[in-house]
């Protein structure tokens, strides 16, 4: 029971730090997005002394709580079956193609020295959901044992 509590307050710290980290790249993000003045960094020590935080606990406390359910339940006596190979791929085929929107959103507004550039730029969406997916569809045949 002991080590299960200094684990559970491991992991809530691990969350805590996370928690914070996240809520700051969050809150600065934010602010650029939404062109928040900061001049004279009000809004700054705000996130960063109050927001962040708040977040931060909030997040500790649910992780150390599920985290503390959860090592004390007993191992599942049998194993989950995996998901169909279509479905892994088409997941992976879409954050693919989300990271290809995401690339083309950070790259938008700049100007190309040769075509080959803008194309790359224009087809990311595209390229990173054939990719992904067929790195996923790969690597799930080389698991897949003969019967």
């Amino acid at each position: 029971m002991g080590l299960r509590l200094l684990k559970t307050a491991l992991m809530a710290l691990v969350a805590l730090i996370a928690g914070y980290v996240a809520a700051l790249a969050i809150g600065l993000i934010a602010f650029d997005i939404f062109e928040v003045s900061t001049r004279e960094g009000a809004n700054a020590m705000g996130l960063a002394f109050f927001i962040c935080p708040a977040v931060a606990l909030v997040v500790a406390i649910v992780a150390a709580i599920r985290y503390f359910v959860a090592s004390g339940r007993p191992a599942s006596p049998t194993a989950r079956k995996p998901w169909p190979r279509p479905v892994t791929a088409g997941g992976a085929a879409l954050a693919g193609l989300l990271a290809g929107f995401l690339l083309q959103w950070i790259l938008a507004g700049r100007s190309y020295e040769t075509w080959t550039a803008a194309a790359f730029v224009s087809f990311s969406p595209w390229i990173g959901a054939l990719l992904l997916g067929g790195i996923t569809l790969f690597f799930t045949r080389r698991g897949a044992r003969p019967g």
